[in-house]
């Protein structure tokens, strides 16, 4: 019955429809390429291809098969034939396969013409940096050309400390042989010791082919570049290459893995010469040093900083490179800042340039000349000793602009964490707050119910004595080295912890120690002698790493302590910090850095009181009270932040009664509420009198309006005034006119907008529009 399908399916066919591709289009003199060509048809006739030249190509393998498919209905056989020829790329250029013609029956069928780029081994080659190729070049054939070798590859034999040295390892294969290989070889080239190394990326395919006695052989490369950093002899590592062969020629074939090591090369370091070497030489080595410094501003004013780039371009391993020798004149105070080093190769050769930033600070005015810098090194190029020069710099220091009133000047905050209050009161969330609300009186309405039913009685869990506590780790431990509970409790836990990694006396041990507990605890005789099994215990906790619970708590303090000095000195050495500018009297950038932190954790009050001390003392008096009232906000107790807020009392009665700030965070009230709150449930399960229950009440209830009368007096748009007589006008326009004048630090109530205008509204009868900014908001 399906053989009559069949036969009916093929009678109804159509033309054939017939494809050709290749796996790759670009390849090197030597390799293959699958060449397919695949038709479909629904006719029972004879199918004949006609092949087209193969100019270029050498035929090496050809596989055909043919699949019949028969569907539901009678017209749905198909035909399809799979023809498959393996070409080897003879010459290099640009060939063309042209078009494969298909006849069946009176039916034709043609294929598009397919380019295929065939590329010389040189092609390849030209992937790799000008050193790598010369030493590709100068690569010695292998002394067999039959199997794998590996040679290594280097310029010379010795090398002058600093300068860079190349290494190039050559994997040579018999061409026969890779052809073979289904994946591509895997070259390492281990680091020297003693060295600076960049790995040069070398491609996953052969980069060479070249005639050996006759055989061609292709050579992948693995490329590394070094700089010594010591003289006196340096080895070169074994370099190793792996690969896999397939066992036979069926697609399906297992691979056998092999490797390859080649020995290890010593090379010479030698050391700088003494001959011409500047009295302050850095022991440098590089080619075509320049030396560039840039100060900008050149016109500054005193105690206002400026930043100083010297700059250092040239060829060689600029992360090494060290800092230039500047002369600043006295009066100067220096900072060190970042340093920035950008490599970019230049012709196979390791270049780049190094930056190095500072923030300098000018005590007087004046105009000032910078010396001339030097930059001594050896210029391998040239073979002698150079000196890269930055010209002198002339840097104009004027008056400094910084009020010189008689103002106190207020000390800076070290804190530089959020209350934890006010995060614990934002943590909880709608569904935390809402769980304190009712999760107390649910609880003691269960507690009680579950107490009629156990009929008043109080069952509580017995402590834990100290061999108890000691017997939970000594189990903890033997079920953190052997997970198999049958394993654990029965015979096998010896050879489980052996198997474990434990030594075989000390595994039978572990064994006999849980016996003696298990009789202990569970035997005649009871626990026995208490101390010694405890001791015994604790030192076989202490042998297998698993401390008793205190000695591991003060570890992990400790641990936490040491973490924190570390922090603590990691932050220490970041220079210049805000707190240095401000000791230096750089404002204006001290200013920035503490508004760059405020911005970046809102919720810290040293931050803004450390802003409002740097606006204050650089006179901007209307932008210190902004910050400093939202310092208080965040901490309302805080003494300094009290203190410094005396300095700028508010210049209106209005005002302060704006910039007004209660005793304690709306976090802080919400907190003691819930404090109350969870202790009037703890009365009333205690069966307290109700004095005691009214007082807790009232506790609970009075710092929760006090809580929402904070927060409400929070939530108001408020802005602070900058500029002194300051005009609030009856129209959003500036010819408007003025319907009062504000002073700066004054506080307004924003109760709308027009464009850039704030309508703002005071209790004392201040009403009109002001221009955001003229303020800034609170």
């Amino acid at each position: 019955m399906i053989l009559a399908l069949v036969v009916v399916a093929l009678t109804q066919g159509g033309p054939p429809v017939v494809t050709a591709s290749v796996d790759r289009a670009r390849l090197t003199v030597g390799d293959a390429l699958i060449f397919t060509i695949r038709t479909r048809t629904r006719s029972p006739q004879p199918l004949t291809f006609t092949m087209p030249p193969l100019a270029g190509f050498a035929i090496v393998a050809t596989h055909e098969v043919t699949d019949v498919s028969v569907g539901a209905g009678a017209g749905d056989a198909l035909r399809t034939t799979v023809r498959q020829l393996t070409l080897r790329a003879e010459r290099a250029g640009r060939l063309v396969i042209g078009p494969v013609h298909a006849r069946q029956g009176r039916s034709t069928a043609a294929t598009e013409p397919i380019a295929v780029t065939v590329d010389t081994a040189e092609g390849r080659a030209a992937a790799l940096s000008p050193p790598a190729r010369a030493l590709l070049d100068a690569a010695p054939p292998p002394a067999r050309d039959d199997q794998v070798a590996l040679t290594v590859v280097v310029p010379a034999d010795s090398v002058l400390v600093g300068r860079q040295f190349d290494i190039l390892v050559a994997a040579w294969f018999p061409r026969e042989l890779r052809l073979r290989l289904r994946g591509h070889p895997q070259m390492t080239l281990p680091t020297p010791p003693g060295v600076w190394s960049y790995p040069e990326e070398a491609p996953d395919e052969s980069v060479g082919s070249r005639l050996v006695r006759g055989r061609w052989m292709d050579m992948y490369v693995a490329h590394r570049i070094v700089f010594p950093l010591e003289p006196g002899p340096l080895t070169i590592p074994p370099a190793s290459v792996a690969y896999e062969v397939p066992v036979s020629f069926s697609i399906f074939s297992r691979e056998e893995r092999y490797s390859l090591r080649s020995d290890a090369v010593t090379i010479i370091v030698l050391p700088l010469p003494a001959e011409g070497r500047p009295n302050d030489d850095q022991r440098l080595v590089a080619e075509g040093l320049a030396l560039a410094l840039s100060v900008t501003p050149n016109a500054t004013r005193a105690a206002e900083p400026v930043t100083a780039v010297a700059t250092v371009a040239g060829i060689g391993n600029a992360p090494l490179w060290p800092e230039p020798v500047l002369q600043w004149p006295r009066g100067f105070r220096v900072y060190p800042a970042e340093t920035d080093v950008r490599i970019e190769p230049q012709s196979g050769l390791v270049a780049g340039s190094k930056a190095f930033s500072y923030l300098v600070v000018a005590d007087s005015p004046g105009t000032f000349v910078l010396p001339e810098v030097r930059y001594p090194y050896y210029d391998v190029a040239a073979g002698r000793y150079a000196i890269a020069r930055a010209p002198p710099q002339t840097l104009v220091v004027l008056t400094t602009a910084e009020p010189r009133a008689s103002r106190a000047l207020p000390p800076l905050l070290r804190g530089a964490g959020e209350s934890w209050t006010d995060a614990v009161a934002r943590a909880l969330g709608f569904w935390g707050w809402l769980a304190v609300l009712l999760g107390p009186p649910i609880l003691v309405w269960a507690i009680r119910r579950h107490r009629r039913a156990a009929g008043g009685a109080d069952v509580r869990a017995p402590a834990l004595s100290s061999l108890g506590r000691l017997e939970r780790e000594f189990h903890a431990m033997l079920a953190s080295h052997v997970s198999d509970a049958t394993a654990r409790d029965g015979d096998g836990l010896a050879r489980a912890l052996r198997a474990a990694g434990l030594e075989s006396a000390v595994a039978d041990h572990v064994m006999r120690l849980r016996d003696r507990v298990r009789a202990a605890r569970y035997g005649p005789l009871g626990l026995g002698d208490a101390a010694e099994l405890a001791a015994e215990l604790e030192q076989v906790l202490r042998v297998l790493g698993a401390e008793p619970g205190a000695a591991r708590r003060r570890r992990v303090v400790a641990v936490f302590i040491c973490a924190a000095l570390l922090g603590l000195r990691a932050a220490s050495a970041q220079a210049p910090t805000a707190e240095t500018l401000y000791e230096a009297g750089a404002l204006r950038a001290a200013a920035d850095s503490f508004a760059a932190r405020a911005a970046t954790h809102p919720r810290v009050a040293a931050h803004w009181y450390n802003l409002g001390a740097t606006l204050y003392r650089a006179g901007a008096d209307g932008k210190a009270v902004a910050a400093w009232t939202r310092a208080a906000r965040l901490a309302p107790r805080d003494r300094v932040i009290e203190r410094a807020r005396e300095f700028l009392p508010a210049p209106d009665a209005a005002s302060d009664e704006l910039l007004a700030v209660g005793m304690a965070t709306p976090g802080e009230w919400a907190l003691a509420a819930a404090l109350a709150w969870v202790g009037l449930w703890v009365a009333v399960l205690a069966r307290r009198r109700r004095a005691v229950l009214i007082t807790l009440a009232g506790l609970a209830a009075g710092m929760a309006i006090l809580g929402a009368m904070e927060s409400s007096q929070r939530s108001q748009a408020i802005a602070v005034v900058l500029g002194l007589g300051t005009a609030v006008r009856v129209a959003p326009y500036g010819s408007a006119a003025a319907n009062a004048t504000v002073d700066a630090g004054a506080a307004l109530l924003v109760v709308g907008q027009y464009g850039s205008w704030l309508e703002v509204r005071r209790r004392d009868g201040v009403h009109g529009w002001i221009l955001g900014s003229e303020v800034v908001p609170l």
